[in-house]
């Protein structure tokens, strides 16, 4: 019986079922483009920590090393701006994701930045802060299209990966920031003040983002890094050696480049647990899809012929929802047995979003504290004029000095100032 003849009861419990697949299938799409900016995220932090050295540097090995990296980056880019010309002319896939493409449209406009600051780096016309401070500034704005693609998914399972990648992602960027500094102290012999204050809140933050991924993680993922975590030891040697620097205590700058090379080898190795998540994230979303078809087609199935009971059009065979076959007349009839088998079919879908709906809502509890703290930095900078980074040292400083959460004293920021 076709689907338009039908109750309509029958009708609208399939259509749950579409919308679900549908749901699924556009959520695959997106899954996708976040293991697309994985890449390009990987290839710009990469170019960005070969221009930094470059900058402080000027030797020749150095600059074709880093002219191959841009062109690997600009091919990655490419390749996302391609994937993304496909989605913004998919009406579907916009639906209910006005904060995810606002995203990719604010982080397409960074990346339209990058051909500039090749060339000012190419020419030593840009100081290594600011170039530094520039391929954040993009990277930062990918990443925020990947933390919108996880707090618009719908999935339990999907999000919690994403959960998981945007974390380390994030923990990444956070190692990558730490080598940039680490080289600008070690390449000048000392480490100021204010650059020991910002590697011991790198590292701080690396921690916690790390953490929350572990949370998150499981499998050959988490298996993976904590064989990573376990080769750290170079790099924490490296981390109290440039907390003992002074102007009246330098080192050799040599050891910029041993810095370096300790942190390029354990961000590199930090891409295999990406490409890992991004095998999980996929399986999840095939495997969703896979199942939620055939639950529909089982289902499609089953309430045909329950409508075709109804209209005395077939015999009494049919297989109920615990997948037993009626062939007899129940006790009290067989029409009471298959209006309870549709029942039992509408408890337990409605019993299993809510189910999914509690597991989002848990997943979703880390995505929630990040939005906190972002909405308190960007209170900060509009009150105080401050950079981002200097929003972000002063909430870190108002935590440890009060012994709280840096999500307790977020929240204790848009409480006073959301309202002036």
């Amino acid at each position: 019986m076709a689907e338009r003849h039908m109750p309509p009861p029958l009708r609208f419990l399939l259509a749950a079922r579409r919308s679900e697949l549908h749901g699924l299938e556009a959520l695959a799409g997106t899954c996708e483009l976040v293991v697309r900016i994985s890449a390009l995220v990987h290839a710009l932090q990469k170019e960005r920590g070969y221009s930094n050295l470059t900058l402080c540097s000027p030797q020749e090995r150095l600059q074709q090393t880093l002219a191959g990296l841009s062109d690997t980056a600009v091919r990655i880019e490419t390749d996302a701006r391609h994937f993304l010309d496909g989605l913004a002319a998919d009406p579907a896939h916009g639906s209910g994701k006005a904060r995810l493409l606002n995203g990719i449209a604010f982080a397409l406009f960074r990346l339209d930045e990058l051909p500039a600051l090749r060339r000012q780096i190419r020419d030593r016309a840009i100081a290594v802060a600011d170039a530094d401070a520039r391929f954040t500034q993009v990277i930062g704005s990918l990443l925020a299209v990947v933390f919108e693609a996880a707090d618009s998914a719908l999935d339990p399972g999907v999000t919690r990966i994403l959960v998981a990648l945007l974390n380390f992602m994030q923990g990444k960027e956070l190692s990558g920031q730490e080598r940039a500094c680490g080289v600008m102290g070690f390449t000048a012999g000392f480490f100021s003040d204010a650059q020991k204050a910002r590697m011991l809140g790198l590292a701080a933050n690396q921690r916690r983002s790390f953490d929350i991924y572990a949370e998150h993680a499981d499998g050959a993922p988490r298996t993976v890094w904590e064989q990573i975590q376990q080769q750290g030891e170079p790099v924490e040697r490296m981390r109290d050696m440039a907390q003992r620097t002074a102007d009246g205590q330098r080192v050799d700058g040599s050891l910029a480049e041993l810095w370096f090379d300790l942190c390029t080898a354990r961000i590199d190795a930090m891409r295999e647990v990406e490409s890992l998540l991004a095998q999980a994230l996929a399986q999840q979303c095939e495997r969703r899809i896979a199942d939620t078809r055939k639950e529909l087609d089982d289902r499609r199935l089953l309430l045909s012929r329950y409508a075709e009971h109804a209209s005395g059009q077939a015999p009494s065979m049919v297989f109920s929802v615990q997948s037993r076959i009626v062939d007899t007349p129940a006790p009290d009839g067989v029409g009471s047995e298959l209006e309870r088998s549709i029942l039992d079919m509408m408890r337990e879908q409605t019993l299993r979003m809510q189910r999914a709906d509690d597991a989002l809502h848990t997943m979703r509890g880390a995505l929630e504290e990040k939005k906190r703290i972002d909405r308190a930095k960007l209170l900060l900078i509009s009150h105080y004029g401050l950079t981002e980074h200097a929003a972000h040292e002063r909430l870190q400083r108002a935590a440890m000095d009060g012994g709280l959460s840096l999500s307790d004293v977020a929240r204790q920021v848009i409480g006073e100032l959301a309202g002036n």
